[in-house]
């Protein structure tokens, strides 16, 4: 299962860029990586997994500002069609999901 969150949030003052800088922060916290501007992602084992981190950006959405997330299967994801004219060199296609388990 991969769960993208997808953010659009004011920035124009301080306060508003604050908030923007510590939601993102929290994404990244939780595991997110950036996928593209404002669109962040997480690789998931299951629904009851991405359900717990949909919990957990909601708890840490902050005011003045949209946020959307949406599950979709690995099957989904990889079948992606990305088009892009204007690198020189295009990424490569995630095969398979790796996951580094950090043990303290």
């Amino acid at each position: 299962m991969v769960l993208f969150t997808m953010f659009d949030m004011p920035t124009n003052t301080k306060k508003d860029i604050k908030k923007y800088t510590k939601f993102r922060k929290k994404l990244l916290e939780m595991g997110f990586i950036m996928f593209q501007y404002s669109v962040y992602i997480r690789f998931c084992k299951s629904l009851a997994f991405a359900q717990k981190y949909e919990a957990k950006i909601q708890q840490s959405a902050p005011t003045g500002g949209s946020i959307r997330v949406m599950k979709i299967t690995e099957a989904q994801y990889k079948n992606m069609l990305v088009i892009e004219n204007y690198r020189e060199k295009p990424e490569k296609k995630v095969q398979k999901q790796t996951q580094t388990v950090l043990v303290f």
